[in-house]
């Protein structure tokens, strides 16, 4: 029988609505139903997709697919996303669960592919993978000092600086952390990776927008007055000392997300209610 497990929020695994559209795609699918994980050290692995799995379904926001990633990274599996939090800006809208049943009974969805980041951490004894679909922060820890770094593309140093942390996104992360941050929102048809200080006493052209062919080394400076955590898509974790280095990479990996929207103009102006409102609000409009 076909598979498909069903990743939803702690909070709503048991409530009447997730049980309710696990009823419905049983009708078709083995189903396994899983609370998603939460944040946790960086090493540790989740359990692994039973290999017949067809599809995941994520139900919840954005946190809920982060945490179906890790499921479904390296297997090849879609991600389909249904929104039952609040902004949700990586899945569909979760108001008719009967027709979105129907659409996966049938297959009727499109692919996506969201390329991930990959990064190497010389932890000098050894070193470890990271990876992202969002982003890679590199904060301060939890004390009032300010985290000292470097940062070089391809071998050329560009800026040393105190700060709060530094923010290294893909297109698919530029609408999250990047963007409170004061980054640029990327499209996700650009193979780039965003850089953004965070609260950094430093004198940077903006956050830097770089190719996918190039390298992004991070350094936590051996002087830096604090220790650092690295996160990883806000879920998995590593701490990291002063003379640490990290390098980034654009990956060749992503997730295929399945199910879309008309446009991704479209769904940023929805989602983030624009157009904006600048200091011209209230004099007649244009």
């Amino acid at each position: 029988m076909r598979q498909i497990t069903v990743i939803s929020r702690s909070s709503l695994i048991r409530s009447r609505m997730v049980l309710r559209f696990c009823s419905l795609l049983s009708k078709g699918f083995k189903v396994n139903l899983e609370a998603a994980v939460r944040h946790h050290p960086l090493e540790e692995m989740p359990r692994p997709l039973s290999p017949k799995t067809e599809l995941v379904v994520a139900l919840g926001g954005d946190g809920t697919i982060l945490a179906a990633c890790e499921k479904v990274k390296g297997t090849g599996i879609p991600l389909f996303g249904i929104n039952m939090g609040h902004l949700g800006f990586l899945t569909q809208p979760g108001t008719n669960l009967p027709q979105i049943a129907d659409e996966i009974f049938e297959g009727n969805y499109p692919l996506s592919k969201h390329f991930l980041l990959e990064a190497s951490i010389d932890l000098g004894r050894k070193t470890v993978k990271g990876w992202a679909l969002n982003e890679m922060a590199v904060e301060r820890s939890a004390n009032s000092r300010m985290v000292s770094l470097g940062i070089s593309v391809d071998g050329e140093q560009m800026a040393v600086f105190d700060a709060n942390g530094l923010v290294i996104s893909t297109p698919t992360g530029s609408t999250a952390y990047a963007l409170s941050a004061g980054g640029a929102v990327i499209w996700p048809g650009v193979k780039a990776l965003e850089v953004v200080p965070v609260a950094a006493a430093v004198l940077m052209p903006g956050p830097l927008i770089v190719g996918k062919e190039s390298e992004i080394e991070v350094e936590i400076l051996p002087d830096s007055p604090s220790d650092a955590c690295l996160i990883f898509d806000g879920r998995r974790h590593l701490s990291a000392k002063p003379s640490l280095s990290i390098r980034v990479r654009h990956s060749s990996q992503f997730i295929a997300m399945a199910g879309s929207y008309s446009s991704f103009a479209g769904h940023l102006a929805s989602k983030f209610r624009l157009p904006a409102l600048g200091w011209k609000e209230g004099e007649g409009g244009r």
